[in-house]
């Protein structure tokens, strides 16, 4: 026997209340073959719905039991409709929140709802057709709030669904970010290394690499994505004013790692050297911490710990950092602003440039003579010759700390 479809939303409009009473006579009767409907439904479901056939996301048991009692509220829904009683949607919430939590595809958990409807159908018209006087044409009529249930139903599915979704997705996150936290401060236990990489969608082994950034601008998804465009995965938090990041480096080098953050806006960075365990990511968090740390305030830099390494020593002893720079800058740091300036800019050049006098008194611009007058001055104030590699190294690390330390005004 031809199949008759139910017809869509288009066809809408408010059955008669002899078509109503005829609905819920039929859905009261189809409680009796609700065994054999919740079959047929099963059977077209697990062919339609490839989601549905693996059993280790949704044991047949439970499949069954779930098609069940949704049938059996669908039918209920429809027999109370005459005495316009609102329809229970307890089983449609349980149903999406159970999918989510198993992580059955929405779409999938929709269409098998919806699947669950045309079944319901079927049944509706098999019942019509075997009584003595067929009620087809009042079932005809009714046909749209058949329609109708099977969509309210579904869109309450899929609203606890999202919920769901919503909830584990935040009790992840918390999760991911605590353990993230647990590993940047050497507090993870045993257990949470176990899991670490799992839970964190980390490789088990290294290379790993931590990130500790002072984004102008920047979010944890941004440095996420900047890096995963380069093959390399990370997992990000937000400490105060920093973001930390765990990086999963694969192949990638530390030059990778450094075009992919500078591809986003300004900011500061320090890297820490590549550790192989995760049971290492605590010792590199702090050196990390310290590269960026050693970057003086007004630079915007991506630097490894190795590179500022005099820096960061001075920035891990801030008591002894202040004492070099006043011991060594004491008397030009009593000097008027501009000419203390001056002084030290110039020295900073002339380290830089490789103590070419050349070249600094190109680029500021002045005579040579001038940058030699500048240079005894410094030697005078300070008792040390920047000519000199033991004296210039004193220099070096004393204009660090003072930069560093903000000293130099």
């Amino acid at each position: 026997m031809a199949q008759v479809a139910a017809p869509g939303p288009a066809a809408r409009r408010t059955p008669s209340g002899e078509s109503m009473r005829v609905l819920a006579s039929l859905a009261h009767s189809l409680h009796q073959r609700l065994p054999e409907i919740s079959e047929r439904t099963v059977a077209a479901i697990c062919d339609r719905e490839e989601g549905y056939r693996e059993e280790r996301l949704i044991p047949m048991a439970e499949l069954r039991r779930s098609v069940h009692d949704s049938l059996q509220e669908y039918l209920a829904a429809l027999t109370r409709l005459p005495q316009e009683q609102a329809p229970s949607r307890e089983q449609a919430w349980a149903t999406g929140r159970s999918r989510a939590e198993m992580g059955v595809p929405l779409e999938s958990v929709l269409r098998a709802y919806r699947l669950g409807g045309s079944v319901i159908w079927d049944a509706l018209l098999e019942e019509a057709r075997s009584r003595p006087e067929p009620p087809t044409d009042q079932l005809m009529e009714a046909a749209v709030v058949v329609w109708e249930m099977t969509d309210e139903l579904s869109a309450a599915v899929g609203q606890a669904y999202r919920h769901a979704e919503a909830g584990m997705l935040s009790r992840d996150r918390t999760r991911r970010q605590a353990l993230l936290q647990g590993l940047f401060t050497g507090m993870a236990t045993e257990r949470d290394l176990v899991f670490a990489a799992e839970s964190l969608s980390l490789p088990e082994k290294g290379p790993y690499m931590v990130a500790v950034a002072e984004p102008a601008l920047g979010t944890v998804e941004g440095m996420a994505r900047s890096l995963l465009k380069h093959g390399i995965r990370s997992e990000w938090t937000r400490q105060e004013e920093r973001l930390a990041g765990l990086l999963a480096l694969g192949r990638a080098s530390l030059e990778t790692v450094k075009q992919s953050l500078a591809e986003l806006a300004p900011l500061r960075a320090g890297l820490s050297p590549a550790v192989q365990t995760l049971a290492q990511v605590g010792t590199a968090y702090r050196q990390a911490e310290l590269a960026v740390r050693a970057i003086p305030s007004h630079q915007h830099l991506i630097t490894s710990l190795d590179e500022r390494l005099p820096s960061a020593i001075l920035i891990a002893s801030p008591e002894l950092a202040q004492r070099l720079a006043q011991r060594v800058f004491g008397a030009v740091f009593e000097l008027p602003a501009g000419e203390r300036s001056l002084l030290l800019r110039t020295l900073r050049s002339y380290f830089d440039l490789g103590g070419s006098v050349a070249e600094v008194a190109e680029r500021f611009p002045c005579h040579r003579n001038t940058v030699f007058n500048r240079l005894a001055r410094i030697r005078e104030l300070t008792g040390l010759n920047p000519g000199l590699p033991r004296e210039a190294a004193q220099l070096v690390l004393a204009l660090d700390a003072s930069e560093l330390m903000s000293l130099a005004g």
